[in-house]
């Protein structure tokens, strides 16, 4: 993630805390593959992914750890898909 993107990734934090979803919200300059590595580490079940393409249509990449799918989804939709699942 760009730091560019860096606003659009706390207000899908917020919104998804608003939503009764335990958000954590990954800032620091590290490559992407370490970033999901702490995800795993900490046992994190779904992690986020927002590049420009993303921001641009205010959507989400959702990305389930365990199972490995993703789905790009509105940010809207990411709590109900968490939720259900």
């Amino acid at each position: 993630m760009d730091e560019t993107l860096n606003e659009y990734a706390l207000e899908v934090g917020t919104k998804l805390r608003d939503n009764d979803i335990n958000t954590e919200v990954f800032l620091e300059d590290k490559k992407f593959k370490a970033k999901l590595k702490y995800a795993d580490k900490l046992a994190i079940p779904y992690v986020i992914v927002i590049g420009e393409d993303e921001a641009k249509d205010n959507k989400v990449t959702l990305k389930n750890m365990v199972s490995g799918e993703q789905e790009t989804l509105k940010v809207e939709e990411v709590s109900k898909k968490i939720k259900s699942e």
